[in-house]
């Protein structure tokens, strides 16, 4: 028996998903860390994605009854080929490049701005969000801005950078915003969306993204000497149940549940500030785990993204 993706008229389905998404990436970010902590982050992103690409195919089939989109359009294929090089190979490395040099405060900062990114995008494709879409998302990411804001550094966290590094380090981040943004517009257009007869199931839509991230970052890993980084996770137990954890809650279900979010939301930027709330997910995890300090800026953030949330809701057109 065959599953599908449930149908666009299923009320607010896009959007839930996409606070899913968020929450998703709250587990997988946490599990990353601890991987990259023991062998790096190049290491630990090869195998989660190497990890993840079999579990999707065999998802796939057995949800789908094709492990591949057969029916899709060679330009359907392109697009989220395009997608997946943006979104998972180039905003990727452009992140971690920013993490490396300017540290992961003012570089999450910078990343908040990746919903911002998609709207411009999207409206350069004609689909412009109304003007409560557009407040909810502007108070949603106000509030996660404010998240992020709320520990103020007490050290340098790359004492020796110099100012070209810095310079380049906080490029990096835009480079990474810019390709996230990049690559849900573009996956958008490849799968179809609000109901287009030609879409394509958010799982498979999501096969080929991964299966393009792997063979952009074997790539990349081969030009840097280090085609098989992913065995240095292999040999450290923690990293690779970490990475697997990593895995499951990012590649798999983080990055399919935002496909269906991508799809079915009423509209691009809505669905992208909604998954950027990970930081409001993230900071009762931290305190519970690492014993972090909400404080007043954190709780304030928090109401303001939960009003944003809200006003997206509520903005979104009848169908």
């Amino acid at each position: 028996m065959e599953w599908h993706t449930p149908p666009p008229s299923m009320p607010y389905l896009g959007e839930i998903c996409a606070l899913l998404t968020a929450a998703c990436w709250t587990a997988s970010s946490t599990a990353f860390a601890v991987a990259s902590r023991a062998v790096g982050p190049l290491p630990a992103n090869h195998f989660r994605l190497c990890a993840a690409l079999p579990v999707l195919f065999l998802l796939a089939w057995l949800c789908t009854g094709q492990a591949w989109p057969a029916a899709a359009s060679s330009e359907q294929l392109t697009l989220l080929v395009l997608s997946g090089l943006a979104g998972l190979v180039l905003g990727d490395l452009g992140y971690f490049y920013a993490l490396a040099k300017i540290g992961p405060r003012l570089c999450s900062v910078i990343m908040a701005c990746w919903p911002a990114c998609t709207v411009a995008l999207e409206a350069m494709t004609g689909r412009l969000p109304n003007v409560g879409m557009l407040a909810g998302i502007g108070v949603t990411m106000f509030g996660v801005t404010l998240v992020l804001l709320r520990s103020p550094d007490t050290k340098a966290w790359n004492p020796g950078l110099t100012k070209g590094q810095r310079v380049l380090g906080i490029l990096g981040a835009f480079v990474g915003a810019i390709g996230q943004a990049g690559g849900f517009v573009l996956a958008g257009l490849g799968m179809g969306a609000h109901g287009d007869a030609a879409a394509i199931d958010p799982l498979l839509v999501t096969v080929v993204r991964m299966a393009t991230a792997v063979v952009g970052l074997q790539v990349v890993l081969t030009l840097h000497r280090q085609p098989f980084a992913a065995m240095q996770v292999g040999r450290d137990r923690i990293a690779r149940r970490s990475a697997l954890l990593g895995a499951v809650f990012g590649p798999i279900g983080g990055v399919w549940l935002s496909m269906i979010a991508r799809q079915q939301a009423a509209n691009a930027g809505v669905a992208s500030a909604l998954m950027a709330t990970t930081p409001v997910f993230m900071m009762p995890v931290a305190f519970l785990l690492y014993g972090s300090r909400i404080g007043r800026l954190g709780v304030l953030g928090t109401l303001v993204a939960t009003i944003g949330v809200a006003v997206c809701f509520l903005a979104r057109p009848a169908r």
